[in-house]
């Protein structure tokens, strides 16, 4: 059994994850252009990439706000993409737009940007201006523009009021009715649902579930079957940590159909370690409850795309359907953002100790952790996944999974109950540490055979 399948390292995602941060970092802050706010640099300094300056000709402050400014570190492109204070007072932090409604200049304005949100005759193709808060909202579109800032390749956003209903919402809009989707085998619990369920029954979309991490296998079965649609990729995938090679999927879903659209996941190590959109992905899908916000104290999610056509699509049905994000989540998630680099680094570290540690215990049949394969059957397992994820991957993440000994639900739950730090909760990436059993928690509504 899994000992776990979100973060579960014992001191994975401790309190003090965020600790301390500058003291491994204050040599490479004095590097940071000294343009940059003092926010920026206490944000970026996390990379050990140079940053390229910014144009010396051109401010941030003079360049529009949507600018991803992509000649910068993410982490510190963040701080000053997609909001300038100039909008708002002068206010360095942009207020909380708690409003369901905006105001027109003109009945001439509003016809048109209506017919901008609803993509009918006399669109010009301009993203639509504020007019309601299920379609758009300022703090909404400031954590969008924040997060095409930190994913490398994106060019658009859609914020959602959770994981599930970002990643339901895509598919819905993106997948025509009898599609066919193959998934990552093992998935989250929830993505497990709705695609294994929802869309056969309710949507009319066919869905079969393959090992994305096994080349082999998923040559087969891209090859088997009658069409492709989509592929959905979670990886690493949930509980078990394996990597599919993104490139390499998105190649034999295309040569299948040019068409088929490739899904990932990156809420494991996205957008720190992971950026998907390098490799060719279609749309990458966030729980942004997990390292985004950061602090067990909200729900989201997000779709991005690199396609005005798939992120209007997408938009469309988040516009109808209605699961629409709340103006003080988006801005809790835009504080967050700030500093995702710096716990996410500060918590790949811990795992890593804790993965090493935990690995040696008599109780432990085998540790499960991104890019540490020695426990792996053969030599060439061990180098072809090791040179996978140093490929794709640019850290570890902070993710254990821990298989016990002995292999029983029994001895499972002993170590869960026995815990102390670390909290009995399902859900990850957050100030504290969290252990779970996936296969009668997270995962309990997965079939025996899958």
């Amino acid at each position: 059994m899994m000992a776990d399948d979100k973060s579960k390292g014992v001191d994975a995602k401790c309190v003090d994850t965020c600790s301390a941060p500058g003291e491994t970092r204050s040599a490479q802050s004095k590097a940071e252009d000294d343009s940059i706010s003092t926010c920026s640099v206490k944000a970026s300094v996390n990379s050990k990439d140079p940053m390229v300056p910014p144009p010396a000709h051109v401010k941030i402050e003079s360049r529009s706000y949507k600018d991803p400014l992509r000649e910068l570190h993410p982490s510190s492109a963040v701080i000053r993409a997609g909001y300038h204070s100039g909008l708002s007072e002068r206010a360095i932090k942009p207020p909380v737009f708690r409003s369901s409604t905006f105001e027109f200049a003109s009945a001439e304005e509003g016809e048109l940007f209506f017919k901008r949100a609803y993509g009918i005759p006399g669109d010009d193709g301009i993203p639509p201006g504020l007019v309601y808060s299920r379609l758009n909202n300022p703090n909404t579109e400031i954590f969008e523009d924040k997060m095409v800032a930190v994913e490398k390749g994106s060019t658009h956003a859609s914020a959602f009021p959770s994981g599930m209903s970002a990643i339901s919402t895509a598919i819905m809009a993106l997948v025509p009715r009898g599609g066919h989707i193959l998934y990552t085998n093992p998935v989250y619990g929830g993505t497990y649902f709705f695609l294994k369920e929802v869309c056969p029954d309710r949507l009319g979309i066919t869905s079969e579930p393959v090992d994305s991490s096994d080349e082999t296998v998923l040559a087969a079965a891209i090859a088997a079957v009658p069409r492709l649609d989509a592929l959905y990729i979670e990886t690493p995938a949930n509980p078990t940590l394996s990597i599919t090679d993104i490139a390499l999927a998105v190649r034999l879903a295309k040569e299948k159909n040019p068409s088929s659209l490739v899904f990932v996941d990156n809420t494991f190590l996205g957008p720190v370690f992971q950026s998907p959109f390098l490799f060719d992905a279609d749309v990458v899908l966030y729980s942004c409850t997990k390292f985004i916000g950061g602090h067990s104290d909200l729900v989201a999610g997000i779709a991005l795309t690199k396609s005005q056509e798939l992120i209007n699509k997408i938009n469309g049905y988040r516009t109808i359907l209605g699961p629409v994000i709340s103006p003080d989540v988006t801005w809790m998630l835009t504080r967050s953002l700030e500093t995702l680099w710096l716990r996410m680094e500060r918590q790949a570290e811990k795992a890593a100790r804790v993965a090493a540690a935990v690995a040696s215990h008599p109780r432990v049949e085998r540790v499960l952790f991104p890019g540490h394969y020695a426990s792996e059957a053969t030599t060439a397992i061990r180098q072809a996944k090791t040179k996978l994820w140093e490929r794709q991957c640019s850290g570890t993440g902070s993710m254990i999974s821990i298989i016990v000994r002995p292999n029983t639900r029994k001895a499972v739950f002993a170590v869960l109950n026995g815990l102390d730090i670390a909290h009995l909760a399902v859900s990850l990436g957050s100030t504290e540490t969290l252990v779970e059993h996936p296969r009668s928690m997270t995962h309990s509504d997965m079939s025996a055979e899958d």
